[in-house]
């Protein structure tokens, strides 16, 4: 390789790597709790796992094109209805007009042809729910998980969740 490309490489993979180093960084702020997972990861790297229980359990990720995923399990029905109503309102995902607050049990999913990216929605019969975002730009992400942790902060007495997840 010249000796110019390889510098020119070599600066962009240090820009590569910072770039996941600030979204690492951005994932953790939004959604505090999140922790970077030691490699392998089983998937991208980097990946962040948390465990919080009765309010959210998943992982987030930086793929190599740039893309998050967000992929959380555990959370109150209640709460993930809010917070998906604070950013697309109500109705996006076909589950009724009182939005996925509201929604029985079911699978609802969305996807966004212009961008590619993958929405799937699950309420579960126990009022719990999960959401997994695929192929989001780190912007769409830290906005979820802001807003998400928002409103979870809003359903905490004393930094305790409520008993059962019920809001």
């Amino acid at each position: 390789m010249q000796p110019d490309t390889r510098r020119a490489l070599e600066d962009w993979s240090m820009a590569w790597t910072a770039q996941q180093d600030a979204a690492v960084v951005v994932f953790g702020t939004a959604f505090p709790g999140l922790g970077r997972m030691d490699p392998p990861t089983g998937c991208c790297d980097p990946r962040m796992r948390v465990e919080r229980h009765g309010e959210a359990t998943g992982f987030v990720c930086f793929d190599d094109h740039g893309r998050a995923t967000v992929d959380f399990a555990g959370i109150p029905q209640l709460t993930l209805g809010r917070t998906l109503e604070v950013i697309f309102g109500c109705d996006w995902f076909d589950e009724g007009p009182e939005g996925i607050a509201a929604a029985p049990p079911g699978t609802y999913n969305w996807d966004d042809d212009s961008t590619y990216a993958e929405f799937e929605i699950k309420v579960e019969a126990d009022a719990t729910a999960s959401i997994c975002m695929s192929y989001v730009t780190v912007e769409d992400a830290v906005v979820l998980l802001d807003e998400l942790q928002t409103r979870l902060s809003e359903h905490t007495v004393g930094g305790q969740a409520p008993l059962g997840g019920q809001q």
